[in-house]
């Protein structure tokens, strides 16, 4: 009975049992263990938001946020499973937010049944599952492309050679690098693979000749692989529709002559930025399949093929950055399935055909930087899908046409750096979605609209470098979306508007170089700014100006008529790097607050105004121009300045400071430019205390004041700057937030005789040390500033000889030595400087011929006089021949003589120049003067009386 009732038992019991596994198969299709495995693998990982990719979908989700063992794992969130065994066969966590490490030992290899994994748009710190990935030997799908393999150049691991059944892999954009051996085993084992995208991939070696047959799509992009494509059989493939080679310069070779075989299926070439060159091959007509071809900064030349008309697929055409010639838009006319047309930065010429009116279809029409002439036509009107519209800087001419009014898409429009004249189309002013309007640099006319209806979008307005007039309309201020505006260069007139709605701020406004007047309006002192220039206007007032911005970072007021003294509150402006207040009339002092430590302030340029006082203390270490040349500043420089140690450039010029020379200025390391001429400087040089004082100094100027003493070897042993000149830099500037605005320091220099106020050009070397009392030899150390330009030690008493070592200044334009003691001979050597256009030896004690040959041909007469032992070309005075002339002056007596009383009668006129000098002191005729002024007159008299005396003898004598 016990037996049957136990029977009974087993046989409910087994019933249960395969009833409860019954129904957990019709819950479950995922198999216990897969599922299992699967949450091995999210607890190894780490869900961060923050690792959000800007490749994914905004709408993105951490997918094993859904997994949990309650539910089918087939139905978690990116798990796809085989619908009969219930093996996991797909497993897609692209975008899910992971970071953290695959290990070879995770339990992912265990998915045995996996054929397609997508573990793109994460971040990993190494190779999913590293070499253990062999495991996966079902996959046919691999795509860990942007996966955030970036903390160090990670190698692909060999093991992926074996995943022979792969019939694509996407490794594009994780920065890991792979090996020449495992690329080749890879092209070798991988006989099913279609799909390889191995963009941004390091793979520093030669491109290989032979790929896989069944290849469909093959990107290398920014591999950086070198070779010969023209050597490859990529050409060769015959299921190949996809090639992309671009990002890779070192790939050179020209475009093979395409054949029917290859022709059939490609739909995208993309070979831009890579070596090759020659022509396009006339073959290119036969890809009849092609919809994207990109030639983008090749080498490419010549003209397009017409067989260019045959690619009536094609989508995409971007041949810009070549050296293309002829013109081709009326074949491309023919392509009007276009959407986006490249042609910029090439050499095409000829007009716009009326043709391409036929290209209906296109998004993004590109034809800047060329030689295109002519008008536009009209029949661009009809392209009304238009997002982006470029013609700039290319020789177009007659007025914008007014066609605009049906781009209600366009959010880009270019024409600037043409011949475009006539009024701003009123048309453009009704786009509603423009977001960047450039027409600077044409011959635009007239007022701009008074009222607009569009640019609620406007982010950039660039009008400047035109001739538009009438006033400047308060729209331009008001426009909500509106970044960056540029009228500058313009003749707008009037004064600025008064009132203003402020619920919006212009962040960068450029009005300068127009002719503005009145005052500064005051919503400009408050309004969100961060740059503002108005230079070079007639604006007027500013002593009772209030400023408020806390975000105004540059200001640039300079050549206005701006007066009085700076009002306190521009310490208020707290974030204020660049004030630039040059060539007004400012007087007061300057404000103590800008010297401040804790300000931001770089660029403070305050040239030519009446500030008068002393410098203030100043502490900022980021301080790196200080202009205040040409004001009534007294004292002494301040020894504050070397807590500056940013400083590039310090001019101090025609001021009024009494001071030694401020020798711990040598230990600023980034000082470049220092100007302290015309003032009341006085004394010595000093003692360098510096092992290498002064390293990167390039403009050295101390003329007009009143240094004594010898010039130490010393001090001119560490100017490095002007050594070995980088000519690839445009000049000595600081950019305003990195982008938008380059400042470029100004000086006021005497070059060839002529004062300048100038941008520091990068190539600018100058050491002028004229018209102060120095004696003793030059330095023999100035020989070793190579890249000298300029170089004036006139109107001193240096003694001795002049230097053969100059004959190293092979850069040297203009040498200016007039005015001392020198002695000896003319160095014959300087006759190889090439590039030397002015010379001014005159009045020293020069003795014998004059160097002939290249450039000494080309110096007059003004360059020797004064030095009476001269002779030869362009002397009348021959060597060997005593004869004297009228003209000869040999009046040495004037040597101590001022630079400023003789500068008018420069050369031999000396008379005249002392005539002029006198007239400079007219009105108090000092006693010493007309004294001297007598005794020198009386010299000069004598001496032609004795003269001629001598002549009248020697013709009486001749003929006795």
């Amino acid at each position: 009975m016990e037996y049957q009732q136990l029977l009974i038992a087993f046989c409910f019991y087994s019933l249960f049992v395969h009833q409860s596994q019954l129904t957990y198969a019709r819950k479950h299709l995922c198999t216990r263990d897969e599922a299992f495995y699967l949450l091995q693998l999210k607890q190894g990982l780490t869900v961060d938001k923050n690792a959000y990719y800007y490749g994914c979908d905004s709408e993105a989700e951490a997918k094993t946020l859904s997994w949990n063992a309650t539910r089918d794992c087939c139905e978690w969130g990116g798990v796809t499973c085989n619908g009969l065994t219930g093996h996991v066969i797909g497993l897609d966590l692209s975008c899910s937010f992971l970071i953290g490490t695959i290990n070879a030992n995770n339990s992912l290899t265990k998915l045995g049944h996996l054929q397609r994994l997508n573990l793109a748009l994460n971040v990993f710190n190494d190779f999913p599952l590293g070499n253990s990935i062999s495991e996966l030997s079902s996959l046919t799908h691999l795509n860990l492309s942007d996966s955030g393999i970036f903390n160090e150049r990670k190698m692909i691991p060999p093991g992926l050679c074996k995943l022979s059944k792969l019939i694509s892999l996407d490794l594009s954009g994780s920065y890991i690098q792979v090996g020449r051996t495992t690329f080749t085993s890879l092209l070798h084992n991988l006989t099913n693979l279609e799909v390889l995208l191995f963009d941004d991939v390091y793979a520093s070696f030669e491109l290989p000749k032979k790929f896989p047959s069944s290849l469909r799509k093959l990107s290398l992009q920014g591999t950086n692989m070198f070779g010969n494509i023209t050597d490859s059989q990529l050409f060769r493939l015959p299921n190949l529709q996809v090639l992309g080679l671009g990002d890779n310069p070192s790939l050179t070779g020209t475009l093979p002559n395409f054949h029917w075989n290859f022709s059939k299926s490609v739909l995208e070439l993309d070979f831009s930025y890579t070596g090759i060159f020659g022509k396009v091959p006339d073959s290119i007509g036969i890809l009849r399949s092609l919809w994207r071809l990109n030639l983008f900064n090749c080498h490419l030349s010549g003209s397009i093929p017409e067989s260019f008309g045959n690619l009536t697929t094609i989508r995409e055409l971007i041949l810009s950055g070549n050296n293309f010639t002829g013109n081709i838009l009326s074949t491309i006319s023919k392509l009007n399935k276009l959407v986006n047309l490249h042609l910029s930065s090439n050499h095409f010429r000829g007009s716009i055909p009326e043709s391409i009116g036929n290209l209906t279809a296109i998004r993004e029409l590109i034809l800047s930087d060329n030689s295109f002439t002519g008008n536009v036509p009209s029949s661009i009107g009809k392209l009304n899908k238009l997002d982006s519209l470029s013609l700039s800087s290319n020789n177009f001419e007659g007025s914008i046409p007014d066609i605009f009014a049906n781009f209600s898409e366009l959010n880009s429009l270019d024409f600037h750096s043409n011949n475009f004249v006539g009024p701003f189309p009123y048309s453009i002013a009704t786009l509603t979605h423009l977001d960047g309007l450039e027409l600077q640099n044409n011959s635009l006319t007239g007022p701009l609209p008074s009222n607009i209806s569009g640019f609620q979008n406007l982010f950039n307005l660039d009008l400047s470098f035109n001739y538009l007039t009438g006033a400047t309309p308060p729209w331009l201020f008001q426009l909500p979306s509106l970044m960056s505006l540029s009228v500058q260069a313009n003749k707008f007139t009037g004064e600025l508007p008064n009132e203003l709605n402020m619920s919006s701020s212009v962040p960068f406004i450029d009005i300068s170089y127009n002719n503005l007047h009145g005052e500064i309006p005051y919503w400009m002192l408050f309004m969100s700014i961060d740059s503002l220039d108005l230079s070079h206007n007639f604006l007027t007032g500013f002593e009772k100006q209030v400023w408020h911005s806390e975000y105004l970072s540059y200001l640039n007021l300079e050549n206005n008529l701006l007066q009085g003294p700076l009002h306190q509150s521009i310490c208020d402006l707290i974030n204020l790097a660049f004030l630039i207040l040059a060539q007004n009339n400012f007087n007061g002092s300057i404000p103590d607050c800008l010297g401040n430590s804790n300000r931001l302030i770089s660029i403070l340029d305050l040239r030519m105004n009446n500030f008068h006082g002393e410098i203030p203390t100043f502490l900022s270490t980021g301080l790196q121009y200080l202009g205040l040349y040409g004001n009534q500043l007294r004292g002494q420089v301040p020894r504050s300045l070397v807590n500056c140690t940013s400083l590039v450039a310090l001019d101090l010029g025609n001021n009024k400071f009494n001071d030694t020379f401020p020798i711990w200025l040598e230990k600023l390391p980034n000082l470049q430019v220092l100007i302290l001429k015309s003032n009341l400087f006085h004394g010595p040089i000093g003692d360098l205390e510096s092992e290498f004082p002064f390293p990167e100094l390039r403009i050295f100027d101390l003329s007009f004041n009143g240094f004594t003493g010898t010039l130490s070897s010393n001090l001119f042993k560490s100017f490095r700057g002007m050594m070995d000149v980088d000519e690839g830099k445009a000049g000595i500037s600081r950019s305003w937030n990195g982008t938008r605005r380059d400042y470029f320091y100004h000086v006021s220099l005497v070059i060839k005789g002529n004062e300048f106020d100038m941008r520091i050009t990068s190539i600018m070397t100058s050491v002028d040390l004229s018209s102060n009392r120095f004696e003793g030899d030059i330095p023999i150390s100035v020989g070793n500033l190579r890249s000298l330009v300029l170089l004036n030690l006139s109107h001193n008493s240096f003694r001795g000889h002049i230097p053969a070592e100059f004959t190293k200044l092979q850069q040297l334009e203009a040498l200016d030595l007039s005015w001392n003691r020198l002695i000896g001979e003319i160095p014959g050597q300087l006759s190889s400087l090439t590039f030397l256009e002015v010379l001014n030896l005159s009045y020293n004690h020069l003795a014998g011929r004059i160097p002939i040959g290249k450039q000494f041909n080309t110096f007059p007469n003004d360059s020797y006089c004064g030095n009476p032992d001269l002779c030869g070309f362009p002397l009348s005075k021959e060597c060997g021949n005593r004869n004297e002339h009228d003209d000869d002056d040999d009046s040495y007596f004037m040597s101590g003589f001022t630079w400023e009383a003789v500068a008018i009668g420069y050369g031999c006129g000396m008379i005249f120049g002392l005539l002029i000098g006198g007239l400079m002191f007219l009105l108090q005729k000092p006693k010493w003067y007309v004294k001297f002024a007598e005794d020198i007159a009386q010299q000069i008299a004598a001496k032609k009386r004795k003269r001629q005396k001598k002549r009248r003898q020697k013709r009486g004598l001749s003929m006795n």
